[in-house]
């Protein structure tokens, strides 16, 4: 059995209900791989992973797709209770070697990355985790620079704690090898592909819902509506077909999905088109039995994205008998198979031709649908699960140590790190933040840098260059107080406590240290009580903006006192670099643990 971590899934559904994309794989995925994996979830009340009831997991799956929408008080309470029913769970205590395997996208979760990591030293655990693409590296034209900022931040730390990465295409195997030796060259993480050619639907489902169906023939086009998706293109070439051939000959075009990035060109064009506004319906939202039913009385599907890392509609497409129309990208190859039409991408004529073949010609269509259903079938999810988990049984072991060491003078944001210059990407300790900032006293992460709040501890872990053992050090940390100003405490590798004094805005503080003689620089962080500050009521310490290292005098080296003033400026060249922009309002191993106990 492997652990398989849904701290992701239980945080997900206090807002979101309905599943989709990356968590309609991820609980598909562990609902049928009871036998291969133990459901285990992060509880903040004690910090330690905890066993989660496979029976609770079972209704939470049963509920997600009934009507009601994430707000419905019957679903809240489900939901409250399986948070109390995890609070009140075993811990799962990981055995050396173990793996705990994130199927789903945790990398939104504050501090997540930082409880991987306890973990893993503390426990000696392996850690394996699903990619699904690289689309804020790849083409980050279709997604907020912000996402591409968020990314490349979850894209190091996950370079910097994977033993093994699981890839769900073939192209998104290469894409990883690729961007992983860019941020990290002298290492290559193991990339295995497990290919979603699961089914999600049987064909045979019942009748669908009342009022499911449009009323004439219809084409289906599932995914958000979104810049990458290009619905754009496929209207485009849907008001070509309808201009030259007429709305009679033309069927309907039902778009499914919610409202994404830049989703305006989409909106604009339906808006200042009449027929396209008479002959596309736009559907923002369907539960599994209404898709169903829309796959399986198409007279076919298009799906004109630039860019997947597989391509769910695709297979849902041929799980239903369906033909998929696609553009011929190598990721769309494999989940289409030989049973997809493809066309030139970004092509909007060749898009239009191709289904109008399909439109006017339905003994082709009905010809290609034979074939698809003669075809080998799509694995089901239990062949999936079992694929899953062979991977990590013959997986090789987990290299120990850190990936990255933080050098002298170089900055690390507290907060998201600057935008790339892609294909360029930072340093790995300048996009480590959320390995270097550890424990719960630290706030969700804000773009210009993150609160450290009360009740604590937090801490700052910095893995040091082999060169810096035993060399006197300064750490310097800029950062931001409340407005009524603020006074703490800080100490590193659990010697004496240093206490500070800042008035309300910017300062700096220093600690002068000495590179420890193993592991990395450990430095707590004691705010007190904090500041409460309107209008979240959230108790503030410090906001800390970014912090470096700096060398020391030699003459200063050995133990050195608290300095009568460790908010004072530090003698530092770089001292005048602007700072970013106002903040908004807005366990652990052994070790650290033994420093805690220690104060």
């Amino acid at each position: 059995m492997h652990a398989a971590d849904i701290t992701d899934l239980l945080s997900l559904s206090r807002h979101i209900r309905l599943p989709s994309g990356v968590t309609r794989v991820q609980t598909r995925l562990l609902a049928a791989g009871a036998q291969h994996f133990t459901l285990v979830a992060h509880d903040p009340a004690t910090g330690r992973f905890r066993r989660f009831p496979r029976p609770l997991f079972d209704r939470l799956l049963s509920a997600m797709t009934q009507p009601g929408g994430a707000r419905d008080p019957a679903w809240q309470a489900l939901v409250e209770e399986a948070w109390a029913s995890l609070a009140a769970a075993p811990e799962h205590r990981f055995a050396p070697g173990e793996w705990l395997l994130g199927i789903g996208a945790a990398w939104w979760l504050p501090g997540h990355a930082g409880r991987i990591q306890a973990a893993r030293e503390e426990t000696g655990l392996r850690y394996a985790s699903f990619v699904y693409d690289l689309i804020p590296l790849t083409v980050p034209e279709h997604v907020a620079p912000e996402l591409v900022r968020s990314f490349v931040q979850h894209f190091a730390a996950l370079c910097l704690l994977a033993d093994h990465a699981i890839c769900i295409s073939e192209a998104v195997r290469r894409d990883f090898i690729a961007w992983q030796r860019r941020l990290l060259p002298n290492l290559s993480i193991p990339a295995d592909v497990l290919r979603l050619d699961a089914r999600f639907a049987a064909p045979e489902a019942a009748d669908p819902p009342a009022g499911t169906l449009p009323a004439e023939p219809f084409v289906l086009a599932v995914g958000s509506v979104e810049s990458r998706k290009n619905q754009y293109g496929l209207l485009r070439a849907w008001l070509h077909l309808l201009r030259r051939h007429g709305e009679q000959a033309v069927p309907r075009l039902v778009l499914v999905g919610i409202r994404g990035y830049l989703a305006e060109q989409v909106e604009q064009l339906l808006a200042g088109a009449p027929e396209l506004a008479r002959r596309v319906e736009w559907r923002r939202s369907a539960t599994d039995p209404e898709l169903a039913a829309l796959y399986r009385h198409c007279l076919f599907t298009i799906f004109n994205s630039h860019a997947e890392g597989w391509g769910l509609p695709v297979t849902e497409s041929i799980a239903h008998g369906k033909v998929p129309l696609l553009p011929d990208l190598p990721v769309l190859r494999e989940a289409g198979g030989p049973h997809a039409v493809y066309v030139e991408p970004e092509c909007v004529p060749a898009l239009a031709e191709a289904a109008w073949r399909l439109i006017s010609n339905p003994g082709e269509r009905m010809a290609r649908e034979a074939a698809l259903r003669a075809a080998p079938g799509l694995r089901s999810w239990e062949e999936l699960a079992s694929a899953c988990a062979a991977l990590l049984d013959r997986a090789p072991g987990a290299a120990r140590g850190d990936r990255f060491t933080l050098p002298i003078g170089a900055a690390v944001p507290g907060g998201l790190p600057p935008m790339p210059a892609l294909p360029g990407l930072p340093p790995a300790y300048a996009a480590a933040g959320p390995l270097i900032r550890l424990g719960p006293g630290w706030a969700e992460q804000e773009e210009w840098g993150t609160w450290a709040i009360a009740p604590g501890p937090a801490f700052l872990r910095l893995p040091l260059d082999p060169a810096l053992r035993g060399q006197p050090l300064t750490l310097l940390l800029e950062v931001t107080a409340p407005g009524a100003g603020h006074h703490g405490r800080l100490r590193a590798q659990g010697g004496d406590w240093q206490e500070w004094r800042l008035p309300g805005g910017e300062g700096q503080l220093r600690i002068d240290v000495e590179g420890p003689a193993e592991g990395p620089l450990l430095v707590e962080i004691d705010i007190g009580e904090g500041v409460e500050v309107p209008p979240d009521h959230r108790r503030l310490g410090l906001g800390l903006r970014r912090l470096r290292l700096l060398p020391r005098p030699a003459q200063q080296a050995g133990p050195v006192p608290p300095p009568p003033d460790p908010a004072a400026p530090a003698d530092d060249p770089a001292s005048d670099t602007p700072s970013a922009s106002p903040p908004r309002a807005g366990g652990l191993w052994a070790r650290l643990f033994s420093l805690r106990r220690g104060r």
